[in-house]
Order: C-alpha cells, then structure tokens, then sequence
C-alpha cells in the first residue's frame, strides 16, 4: 500500500470477472496510473455454474462477500470517483438479473456490464498508459476467462476492437475435462486457428514485432517460462513452442498443476497457450509482452480524464457499450 500525495485525487475501480473480482485504488500522474491499493480474490464463477447456467448459491453468497469486503476497503480512501465494472462473461449467468442488483447494493456503487468492444477499449487504454512511444502502433491481446478482446491503437488513440466469445477458461474447460493430453491440446489449438483466422485476414492486422498480453493467461505463461526455460522472456514465439513441448508434450503442466488449489486451473492454462499459440500463427506476432497493466488501469485513466474534462463527479456513466444496473427504490 502506497501513501498518496495530498494533490492527487483517487479513483477506484472494480473488475467483475468470471475468474475473480479485483480493485485498484489509484492516481493518474503525468498520464500515467500509480496504484495505491490492490485486492483481488480468485472466485471463478465461470466455473461455478449449475446444471441450468445460473450461479450457485454459494458462489453468489461468497462473490457478495467479497464485495461488502470491497465496500469497507475502499471507504476510508475517499476516492474522488468509483467504477464497477463486470464483463461480458457475467451476461451468461441465467440468474445475472438477481445477481447484479445484490452485487450494487453490496458495493454501494452502480455496477456497469460492459459489452467487449467496451472492455476490450478499456483494456487498450489501461496498457498504453504504461507505455511509452506515443507514436507506437501497437496491438493489445486480452486473453480472458470467458471472452478473448484484440486491440489496435496508436498512443491513446484507438483504430480497432475486435471481440471473440471464448476465452481461456471456457476454451479450457472445453477441451481439457479429462487433462491435459496432447491429441487434446492439437485439438484446441486447431479450434483456436479456426476462430482467429478472420482476425488475421483483416487489412492491417498482420506482422508484428510485439505485442502487448494484458491478460492473467499471459502473464501466467511468462512466469511458467521464466521457471522452466532459460531466457525466456519476452515470449518470442518460438519459445511458446518451446514451452507448449515441456508442459504438453512432457506432461509438465499436470505435475505443476498438483500444487495448484484451484481446480481447473491446468485446464485455463492449456486453453490460454492453445489461444495464444493462435494469435501469434495467424497475425504474424514474433513476441509477446507480458503488462501488468490492463482493465482496471483503464478504468482509472477514463475517470481521471473524465474529472480532467469536468465530469461533475469524475465517473463514467453512460458510457456507450455499458449496461447498468441501478437498486431498486
């Protein structure tokens, strides 16, 4: 936890993810995002839906939890102006319209589902604000849990978004049900080709020298390279082939995965290579660079903008793209 200067207004946001609920409080100096305070707490309710497609009722009692946690967290830092934001895996749930109301009265600020084209923006945002090189073309992978957003931009300025409904945990689950064995991950992997191959064909969409991976599945892959292969980083695309020999093909990611304690997460990690071994193949990638930065850091840099342009409370309401939901009175 960092201590803030007394000039800089606080923002927070708020991710609501299939595979965790996350919160920054942070500033924005000089353009760029300095966090003050993090939480995060992996409950994956895309994997926890029954039989009918709703969340259980534990999942909703434990994600509610976390957000009255969220609540007390964030009240003694005064932020200037807080955003809640879901993703569009969370439209799925059958019980999304119980769940959301409850989820606004437990963090006590609206909460907006966002469609992908706007995640996929904020996203965007959130990783050019950590970079320098305005003049950078550049293209953003943000390999989710239930959905997969491609970016294109130059400093802040966007040209493109392009959404795919999958995204590494539901690829996952998909296909490594009965773990993790090579025919099962050639299987994935042609699947994942199938479904970027429009991406590829786009003008201006091929052959880069790097791109930025602003998702958790890519981070993941950089330090399970980090641990298993010399030299390993940035992620040239040879060494993904490297690493997809070692974690498939040797079997290392099951004996990785027995020290793991959530379920299912060789699976989101098979799916996740399978995924990115993809975009690389079909938009000529030759590396890959992990950011840490990505929505939440976004949604910071909107809000500060927005207080910058004189938004009355700095908050982004109304945003094209987003969905939101109010208590009832």
């Amino acid at each position: 936890m960092t201590t803030p200067s007394d000039t800089e207004p606080l923002y927070a946001a708020v991710e609501l993810g299939s595979d965790g609920f996350r919160l920054y409080v942070a500033s924005c100096v000089d353009g760029a995002v300095r966090v003050l305070a993090t939480l995060s707490e992996p409950l994956r309710l895309g994997a926890e839906l029954d039989a009918d497609g709703g969340f259980k009722a534990d999942a909703m009692r434990r994600a509610l939890d976390c957000l009255r946690r969220f609540r007390a967290t964030l009240e003694p830092w005064r932020p200037r102006a807080v955003r809640v934001v879901a993703s569009s895996a969370l439209r799925m749930a059958r019980n999304a319209p119980t769940f959301f109301p409850a989820a606004q009265a437990a963090i006590g600020h609206p909460v907006d589902l966002i469609g992908p084209e706007e995640e996929g923006r904020l996203v965007y945002l959130g990783v050019a604000a950590g970079l320098t090189g305005a003049r950078e073309r550049r293209l953003v992978l943000d390999i989710g849990s239930g959905s997969t957003e491609l970016a294109v931009g130059c400093g802040e300025r966007i040209e493109r978004v392009q959404s795919y409904g999958v995204g590494a945990l539901r690829h996952g689950l998909a296909f490594f049900g009965d773990g993790i064995a090579p025919s099962a991950f050639e299987a994935a992997l042609e699947s994942s080709r199938s479904r970027f191959v429009d991406a590829g064909a786009a003008p201006g969409m091929r052959g880069w020298e790097r791109a930025y991976g602003a998702c958790g599945s890519v981070r993941m892959l950089a330090e399970l390279a980090g641990e298993l292969l010399p030299a390993a980083r940035p992620l040239y695309a040879g060494r993904l082939y490297a690493l997809r020999r070692v974690l498939i093909e040797n079997g290392e990611l099951a004996r990785i995965a027995a020290r793991w304690p959530q379920p299912g997460r060789a699976a989101q990690v098979a799916g996740g290579l399978a995924m990115l071994l993809a975009l690389v193949e079909e938009l000529g990638i030759d590396a890959v660079l992990p950011s840490q930065a990505g929505l939440r850091a976004g949604v910071i840099r909107e809000l500060h903008l927005r207080a910058q342009a004189g938004a009355p409370d700095g908050t982004s309401r109304g945003t094209p793209g987003a969905t939101h939901y109010r208590e009832s009175a």
